[in-house]
């Protein structure tokens, strides 16, 4: 951390955590409420860290007053409790839409034919630096704290990836030897993933984690932080690697 940014927090420490912050936080924050004093404390400081150190705008007429940043910033920070990043350092920006937004993509096929368009979209994550969300799945998401979706967690997941090419063939997360390191048991999971797709068998997550091995660590990671029984049941060897990953518990964080 550089010596302006570590001057900056240390004077954003000695402003008091508004009350009416915390009070958001619980009401609308499951994780903060399983939080000890001495966690909730770190929490409040990275939250408060989020919002003082990344740009957020609003987009297509968004009215983005500090109760959404405030929520935003504390998802974003969940993942973030056992210590894997600080503050995602490759992150500027943040965007925010009232609803689901209409974004440019270009594909190409299997059979080299490149097609481009627009899409309805609720989020994305980029690697220059910015995240997207549409606000109406983020306030659905906080809604429904335990369905295993959440488009925050999922989005930040891919920043991570960014990071620290958590899904590259190379990646080891404290590996010991004779074990395959965290992106070999991605991998091998995510064949699993599609062979039980193909067999019509469940899987009781988002079968958008079917579309490569970094839409499956962000949903996994996803379903994690809000049902880590549903990866614990079904897929123990991913939430070994992602336990060791993110250094958390989601039970008790």
């Amino acid at each position: 951390m550089g010596l302006l940014k570590h001057l900056r927090r240390k004077k954003l420490d000695r402003i008091p955590f508004p009350e009416q912050w915390r009070r958001i936080l619980a009401d609308h924050i499951p994780q903060y409420e399983k939080m000890d004093a001495k966690q909730r404390e770190i929490f409040e400081k990275k939250t408060r860290y989020f919002m003082a150190e990344k740009s957020f705008e609003g987009c297509g007429g968004m009215n983005l007053d500090e109760r959404k940043t405030l929520l935003i910033a504390a998802l974003a920070c969940v993942p973030l409790m056992g210590g894997v990043s600080d503050l995602y350092p490759y992150l500027r920006s943040v965007l925010v839409y009232p609803s689901d937004y209409q974004a440019p993509y270009r594909e190409s096929g299997e059979d080299g034919v490149v097609s481009e368009g627009v899409e309805s979209r609720s989020g994305e994550s980029w690697d220059q630096g910015i995240l997207v969300f549409s606000w109406d799945e983020v306030a659905y998401d906080l809604r429904h704290p335990a369905d295993g979706s959440n488009i925050v967690f999922h989005e930040c997941a891919h920043q991570l990836d960014y990071e620290w090419g958590a899904t590259m063939e190379n990646f080891s997360w404290h590996r010991k030897a004779g074990e395959p390191g965290m992106a070999a048991t991605l991998k091998t999971s995510y064949q699993k993933l599609l062979f039980r797709l193909e067999k019509g068998l469940p899987v009781r997550i988002d079968d958008y984690a079917a579309t490569n091995i970094h839409e499956f660590f962000a949903v996994m990671t996803e379903t994690w932080l809000e049902r880590p029984d549903r990866v614990r049941n079904d897929w123990p060897e991913v939430e070994k690697v992602l336990s060791g990953f993110y250094n958390l518990n989601p039970d008790f964080l």
